[in-house]
């Protein structure tokens, strides 16, 4: 049995999914297997039997047995995860979950072990994680960090999940599925769809402590085939970036013009008196040259 078992969703991102299982693979913690639940598109492609890395005996590939139908009435992605589940395909401890346009720091597993390590009594926990957009030309932006801080979970008085933790964040027992025994652990209602991820982690910790761990493990990240609202969250998110990138140049401009002026006034001010004057500029001269000594030392 394996220590963690990692669900990877796979759909249509060509482009990406390949970086999501390189992740996988580069995992400093060993014990681990992932299943790779595709919808179809790119396993009826043939696109799988191209990537060298699921040569790794710890991967499992499958193809959804999803139907138009469901697509139409379901959220897939929560579906996806719940056939997972209820088919009993998964054989870790503890679970974790990954998206195709998501990707694992190297360090997750072992972030995620280690803790469960040295707190035994924890069920579920959470880590820190970088949220990304990618560019149609394939340029990276970091737009925020959402930091593990705080115990979460209704249960226990702690802080909120919905629209607060993200599921890459998670890792939890695979003992909790029986305390839901209906079978739909993740919410499948499409009312829900754009954050079914957070429903059902409020519905974890309504029952056990969500245990933060403050270290970055991964990166949630937007593209343009992102599902749910992946195409136009990220214009909002890159015109978002573009805009506080603008704002912060003019507010250094700003501050190095104002820094300029009272440099400007306070050589005015030694020029009224000779005397510091010329002090200034020794100390000013003697500082740029223990700079230009320690700059080629270093060098």
């Amino acid at each position: 049995m394996p220590f963690i078992s990692c669900i990877l969703l796979s759909h249509n991102k060509a482009d990406h999914v390949g970086d999501a299982i390189d992740s996988l693979l580069a995992q400093t913690f060993l014990d681990w297997e992932a299943v790779i639940f595709d919808s179809g598109i790119l396993y009826d492609q043939g696109f799988f039997s191209t990537l060298p890395a699921l040569k790794d005996p710890r991967f499992r590939l499958i193809r959804s047995w999803e139907t138009e139908e469901l697509r139409q009435t379901k959220t897939i992605a929560s579906w996806c995860f719940n056939e997972c589940f209820r088919r009993k395909l998964l054989n870790g401890s503890f679970i974790t979950y990954l998206c195709d346009d998501d990707l694992l720091y190297p360090n997750a597993f072992q972030a995620f072990h280690d803790f469960a390590q040295t707190h035994p009594e924890a069920k579920a926990m959470y880590a820190s994680i970088d949220m990304s957009a990618v560019t149609p030309e394939g340029e990276k932006l970091i737009y925020q960090e959402l930091l593990a801080k705080e115990v979460k979970g209704s249960c226990c008085g702690g802080g909120p999940l919905d629209c607060q933790v993200d599921y890459l964040q998670v890792c939890h027992k695979a003992e909790l599925f029986d305390l839901f025994p209906d079978g739909e652990f993740w919410p499948e209602d499409r009312d829900v769809i754009t954050h079914a991820d957070g429903v059902f982690l409020e519905k974890i910790g309504s029952r056990v402590p969500i245990c933060p761990i403050p270290v970055k493990i991964g990166e949630n990240r937007k593209v343009p085939l992102s599902i749910n609202s992946g195409g136009e969250r990220l214009e909002v998110l890159l015109e978002s970036y573009r805009r506080d990138r603008m704002c912060k140049l003019a507010n250094d401009e700003e501050e190095a013009l104002l820094r300029y002026r009272i440099a400007d006034k306070l050589n005015e001010a030694f020029q009224c008196v000779p005397l510091l004057h010329g002090t200034a500029k020794k100390l000013i001269l003697a500082s740029w040259r223990v700079w230009k000594r320690a700059t080629r030392r270093s060098a």
